[in-house]
């Protein structure tokens, strides 16, 4: 090859490979792109604590409580409000009241999944003590669900009166069980 080609050669090649690097870097910024997660919560009497707690964390966040509610309950009011919002990822805090039965479990998860949501689960509070409420049990029916899991929280419960027996139920301030749950998300 002559010399006087050369110099053309390395331009050319010199101009290619900046183009690389340049198509590189825009393929790159195309795929980093965050997606836009919609977080909601479902739940008992957890959910209604945890709520305005972790709104005060998680952007583009809603959630429904209802105070008593089983999981069998949410199974059959599952996916309502839902479908509209479209959860990009659902927390679920339930298993407390009732007995655990894992086909329910089960159907909650497959309902969010059916409206394309990832599922978590938030394990009920270490030291749920309550007349009738058979905590290792539904740490071992949401273990089983194959979802992730926020561990329990062992914030300090409060005692209060249940079927006219002190229980301990519910946290002393859910601000702290939040903090764990939004860290644990991300």
């Amino acid at each position: 090859m002559q010399a006087r080609y050369l110099p053309w050669i390395a331009a050319a090649g010199l101009a290619l490979g900046v183009a690389g690097v340049v198509a590189s870097r825009h393929a790159q910024r195309s795929v980093t792109v965050p997606v836009v997660q919609r977080i909601a919560l479902i739940g008992d009497s957890y959910a209604v604590g945890l709520g305005p707690e972790l709104a005060k964390l998680l952007p583009n966040f809603t959630y429904a409580g209802r105070e008593g509610s089983t999981v069998d309950q949410w199974a059959t009011w599952l996916p309502g409000w839902l479908t509209a919002y479209q959860p990009t990822l659902t927390l679920v805090s339930l298993g407390v009241n009732g007995a655990p039965n894992s086909a329910e479990f089960h159907a909650i998860v497959a309902a969010l999944g059916g409206i394309g949501s990832r599922v978590v689960w938030i394990d009920p509070p270490a030291g749920v003590n309550v007349p009738g409420v058979n905590l290792p049990a539904i740490y071992q029916a949401i273990a089983a669900l194959g979802v992730p899991v926020v561990p329990a929280t062992t914030t300090p419960l409060r005692s209060e009166e249940i079927r006219g027996s002190v229980a301990y139920l519910h946290p002393q301030s859910y601000a702290s069980w939040a903090r764990e749950i939004a860290a644990a998300l991300s």
